[in-house]
């Protein structure tokens, strides 16, 4: 399934067939699997336009990151070529990583250096002069509101600061394609409206952004196109409005609970496709059919659940995922 109408679908075809400019990143035929548990990427292709945000959805384990290292050069592919800017990454790696910022799951730092210095030796390495670099730092130290605490050292930093602290090293040297991978999480609200506002000015700018992440809304809001990787391979693909609408017949079922309650017995619910736990809440991913609202409120009920909230809600991409692979997007938590 590739959707390819809706707003954001426009302005991603606007954007490729000016002046029929090239695409910024475009992988084909990816494979890496690991031998050691046979996951990774497998006939991966896909490509990303100046400009462009590209999102790319899929659990923990169906290649997501792996695919984000092999387009940063991390890791060589089994088989499968990409090109940046129409650089060979195979066989031009060094020009490839000048041209790419990549943020990092789990991003590594120097924990007995400063921040700054982590975010200077990594600028002035992408070959960043010295007043330039500076300069560009602290821009974004005072746009990531870390400014405050650029001469502490990083082994003193929460978890979201070392985000902001990688999202900074990705954006000082000026790239024309940043590969991010889940850079919201762990960031505070103001964090991350302030990291969404820089994607999209950036994406005006003409940057091209590959975006792997589950947050949901982020990748609604921010993306003009994205992929569900299942497996290691891209089960559907297109813009969010049309993935959505490419599913029939789906109920969202929110349940927000005063009390944790064994909910395998309403999952058996004839209709319900998914329970997916969040902290108190269980979300429903049901087939919109008459009396299901009703049923999972008497499943609950039945079960022991007091009852704080309840909603019904429009499907997502998340329910897109779950009705097309018949599994959770994310892990419970």
């Amino acid at each position: 399934m590739r959707p390819t109408t809706g707003p954001h679908c426009e302005r991603y075809n606007s954007r490729a067939m000016k002046n029929n400019t090239p695409p910024a990143l475009e992988a084909k035929n990816i494979r890496r699997l690991y031998k050691s548990s046979g996951r990774g990427v497998s006939d991966v292709s896909l490509s990303v336009a100046p400009g462009e945000v590209f999102g790319l959805m899929g659990p923990n384990g169906s290649g997501k990151s792996t695919l984000l290292r092999v387009l940063s050069t991390a890791i060589a592919p089994d088989s499968g070529t990409f090109h940046v800017g129409g650089i060979d990454g195979l066989n031009e790696k060094r020009k490839v990583r000048g041209r790419m910022g990549l943020m990092a799951d789990r991003p590594t730092h120097y924990g007995d250096l400063t921040g700054w210095a982590n975010a200077y030796f990594f600028a002035r390495a992408y070959g960043m002069e010295e007043a330039k670099a500076e300069g560009a730092l602290t821009e974004l130290f005072d746009y990531f509101d870390l400014a405050e605490y650029a001469d502490d050292k990083v082994k003193t930093y929460s978890y979201g600061m070392g985000k902001k602290l990688a999202l900074i090293e990705a954006l000082a040297h000026g790239p024309g394609v940043l590969l991010l991978d889940e850079p919201s999480l762990g960031l505070d609200y103001t964090s991350q409206l302030a990291y969404q506002r820089r994607i999209r000015t950036l994406a005006e700018e003409g940057v091209a952004v590959l975006l792997a992440s589950n947050q949901v809304d982020e990748v609604e809001s921010l993306c003009d196109r994205a992929a569900f990787l299942h497996r290691g391979r891209i089960a559907a693909e297109g813009t969010p409005e049309a993935l959505i609408s490419s599913v029939q017949g789906v109920r969202r079922i929110v349940a927000a609970l005063r009390n944790p309650v064994e909910y395998g017995p309403v999952a058996e619910i004839g209709g319900v496709q998914r329970v997916v736990p969040e902290g108190r809440n269980l979300i429903f991913h049901c087939d919109e059919r008459p009396g299901i609202v009703a049923d999972v409120v008497a499943g609950i009920v039945g079960a022991g659940g007091d009852i704080v909230n309840l909603s019904v809600e429009r499907p997502n991409l998340e329910d897109v995922f779950v009705k097309l692979t018949g599994e959770a997007l994310r892990d419970e938590v």
